[in-house]
């Protein structure tokens, strides 16, 4: 590739750190510490994990200075969100969710997610 078509260094590394706008400015949370309390999500988007899955990524209205990756069950919730059209209600009106933890019949821990909680 001629030097005039190559990008220049600086911007061609920065391809590789793949983020969503909303993380810019923001420190990565760890989504444990919403379990248990009502967190609006105010902006979602995905990315795509070492495993090759998308996985969700989010920003809450009571920590907006971080971001969290969701696990699987929240992930497949907000895709299906997202196909049927909502992403902008979410971002406009926000999204209010409760994270528990629960255990499955073989005993292992998993986050559970409801939203519009009581």
């Amino acid at each position: 590739m001629s030097n005039e078509m190559r990008k220049n260094l600086k911007d061609r590394a920065k391809e590789f750190s793949v983020q969503l706008p909303f993380m810019e400015g923001r420190e990565k949370g760890d989504a444990k510490e919403l379990v248990g309390m009502i967190s609006t999500i105010a902006d979602y988007g995905f990315l795509k994990g070492d495993d090759g899955r998308e996985y969700v990524v989010f920003i809450t209205k009571e920590r907006s200075k971080h971001f969290y990756f969701g696990g699987t069950v929240l992930t497949d919730q907000m895709q299906q969100l997202e196909a049927e059209g909502y992403h902008e209600d979410i971002v406009a009106e926000g999204l209010p969710m409760l994270m528990t933890e629960k255990k499955s019949k073989n005993n292992r821990s998993y986050i559970n997610v409801e939203f519009y909680p009581e």
